[in-house]
């Protein structure tokens, strides 16, 4: 009797589980058989969300990579309570959210954006040379050529008296322009005339031109050309002008008379010949006063008067390289060539000249 009862349920166990396969004979409880897959399925969904919130993090656009170690920090750091959630990690608009201001040191752009951007328009822009149409043009304009505005003093040489005009004589002279109709254009209309036909000239165009930079320039001619609503172009010594030299014109007066419309324009640094010089001599010598007037009054000259009027073709070339648009000569004439911008004829007004010699010399009599 005691045999029998002790395996009474084993038997019995063996009955109930004849018709299926076999199970252990002491089979464990509910519970204990569902803990293992219940636990295995929170780690296989927690690994499948962090995978996703590391793709999301990684394949963000680059507008929000400064959130990425916030991201990642939270995904580490959070309870697997907040890694289970979806929106922690899958809502888009979480690192949009207005209130979010990400620090200095996670902003990568902070150190990477230049404070100019490289298309910023620079504050001097050149005036664009015009490029020729092709038709031929010439144009009879008288480029009268001065130098000395004043009265020569009582020891001076042949050569200052020659080119001294003086005050009285010159607002005569210009009085009387003035009065016959003529009108004052300058080299850069000239040239642009010469190239494109274009501003339409005048009637009676004229270019009146002043070698040297003298102070009496300023002092004398300058005035009177405002008095006549006249211009005029004033070809000057950049490196003599620097040192102040007496009987000079100064930067103050140069930039008054550039102001009042007049055209400050390139004779050179000093009163050097320039023929027969090389490359190296003419950069220095023909370059650098185009710079120095820029810097003092603003904008870059185009103009050119040789000095003594001596040139050759090296300095056309290297004027042309340098970006000259044209140059003077004291060659005289009054005929004024589109192929031959370099060599600009004159008509050199002498100091001994009466009124009547200077209308015959204008108007083509002489």
């Amino acid at each position: 009797m005691f045999f029998r009862l002790r395996y009474a349920p084993a038997r019995m166990t063996e009955k109930q589980n004849s018709t299926g396969k076999l199970r252990s004979k002491t089979p464990k409880r509910q519970g204990e058989q569902r803990r293992p897959i219940v636990i295995g399925g929170v780690l296989l969904a927690s690994g499948i969300l962090a995978c996703v919130a590391l793709g999301l993090v990684a394949f963000t656009p680059a507008s929000q990579n400064d959130q990425r170690p916030r991201l990642l920090a939270a995904l580490f750091t959070a309870t697997p309570t907040a890694s289970a959630t979806p929106t922690a990690t899958s809502t888009p608009t979480q690192t949009a959210t207005p209130t979010d201001t990400p620090t200095a040191t996670l902003t990568p752009t902070d150190t990477l954006t230049p404070s100019i951007t490289p298309t910023e328009t620079p504050t001097n822009t050149p005036t664009p040379l015009p490029t020729p149409d092709g038709r031929e043009r010439e144009f009879y304009i008288p480029i009268l050529m001065y130098h000395y505005i004043s009265v020569p003093p009582e020891d001076a040489d042949v050569y200052r008296q020659d080119l001294s005009v003086t005050p009285e004589n010159f607002r005569e002279q210009m009085a009387w322009l003035h009065a016959s109709g003529y009108q004052t254009i300058s080299l850069y209309d000239l040239v642009y005339a010469l190239n494109i036909g274009w501003p339409p000239l005048p009637e009676r165009p004229i270019i009146l031109t002043f070698d040297d930079g003298y102070a009496d320039n300023y002092e004398n001619a300058f005035p009177i050309l405002q008095e006549f609503g006249f211009t005029g172009t004033f070809f000057i010594l950049t490196d003599v002008t620097d040192r102040n030299e007496p009987g000079y014109m100064t930067w103050d007066m140069l930039r008054e008379m550039s102001e009042a419309g007049m055209s400050i324009e390139v004779h050179g640094r000093e009163h050097f010949d320039m023929m027969g010089r090389d490359r190296d001599w003419l950069l220095f010598h023909l370059l650098g006063p185009a710079q120095t007037i820029e810097a003092n009054l603003g904008y870059q000259p185009r103009m050119l008067s040789y000095p003594a009027g001596h040139y050759d073709e090296q300095v056309i070339s290297v004027a042309q390289e340098v970006g000259y648009w044209a140059a003077v000569t004291t060659r005289n004439g009054m005929l004024q060539k589109k192929d031959e911008l370099f060599e600009l004829p004159r008509i050199r007004i002498r100091g001994d000249w009466d009124l009547d010699v200077f209308i015959a010399v204008v108007t083509g009599g002489l």
